[in-house]
């Protein structure tokens, strides 16, 4: 068993985007795992990160979770990190697959198993995922069917998407499948880049000021949702009719659709602090029994006003 490092995760900034208190402690056989994760701006990976750390915890493990604030140079800062302080397993959520993938040699060169939770890395030892085009599909066909239910079947639609992200391209891609599957005579006139809420609220923001026919905007994340929904309110918008769909099932979004006279309509369950607690016990697995072949599937579920009374 390696040494085992005690590392904490604290929020703040003397080292950019992460702090690792880092104190070597005797042999104690205690594992310690190494998570650099996406952006916890992002509210479905902060459900992802309190997974990881509670069936961590459960199970004795040792965890650092490292906030890469959508910066793929400071997730390759973290893994040379993670490296240097021996880990027992590197878990990568990458915003950048090629900016990390050369790292996987060098992890195994010393023995550290490399388990990849989302987009997916060429030579990982595991791939906890989903397919991005279907999972978009599952939130466009959500919208497409309100469209075709509640709105005669046409409707002007907005997309916000992400394209800083090869995987988040084909999510982008099966929402707008899923809409023109259900509702074909609907238009999708605006798309703009968002990934949080605060760039969710802008991006939303700009495409009604150009674009004020807009009723129905649809996200390749609950996070973007969010900050639309934030935007339309803010703005003063005539909500009748107004619809918006999200990603992620995040508690948070949950939360607005329950609310009356919510424009929220919908979202995709995919479970994201179970999704934490299986990345635990996926990397265990490998640890003990090495390399998965096959990915390892994240279950979706459409979230609508017929369902929402179950979360």
């Amino acid at each position: 068993m390696k040494r085992a490092v005690v590392l904490a995760l604290i929020v703040g900034a003397i080292l950019p985007s992460m702090i690792f208190a880092a104190a070597e402690a005797e042999d104690d056989g205690q594992m310690s795992f190494g998570y650099t994760i996406m952006d916890l701006a992002n509210p479905y990976f902060v459900a992802v990160a309190n997974g990881v750390r509670d069936r961590a915890a459960e199970l004795g493990v040792e965890v650092t979770i490292h906030d890469a604030k959508s910066d793929a140079a400071s997730q390759v800062s973290a893994i040379e990190n993670f490296i240097a302080a021996d880990v027992d397993a590197i878990i990568v959520s990458p915003i950048d697959p090629n900016a990390v993938e050369y790292l996987i040699d060098e992890a195994r060169s010393v023995g550290i198993p490399f388990v990849n939770p989302h987009q997916r890395i060429d030579g990982n030892d595991a791939n906890i995922n989903l397919n991005d085009f279907d999972y978009g599909y599952a939130g466009g066909s959500i919208a497409g069917q309100w469209i075709a239910n509640e709105m005669g079947g046409s409707a002007d639609v907005a997309i916000l998407g992400f394209p800083q992200m090869e995987a988040l391209i084909e999510r982008a891609n099966g929402i707008k499948a899923g809409i023109l599957e259900f509702a074909p005579d609907a238009s999708i006139i605006a798309e703009q880049s968002a990934n949080t809420p605060e760039a969710g609220m802008r991006a939303t923001e700009t495409i009604l000021q150009a674009n004020p026919s807009v009723r129905v905007i649809a996200a390749t994340n609950d996070a973007a949702a969010l900050g639309a929904m934030e935007a339309v309110r803010a703005m003063g918008m005539d909500t009748e009719g107004f619809a918006i769909f999200g990603l992620d099932a995040t508690g948070e979004a949950l939360a607005k659709m329950k609310e009356a006279g919510s424009i929220y309509r919908g979202t995709v369950d995919i479970d994201p602090y179970g999704t934490g607690r299986l990345i635990v016990d996926v990397t265990l697995q490998v640890i003990e029994d090495g390399p998965i072949a096959d990915m390892v599937k994240i279950p979706m579920i459409p979230v609508t006003a017929e369902n929402i009374d179950q979360y």
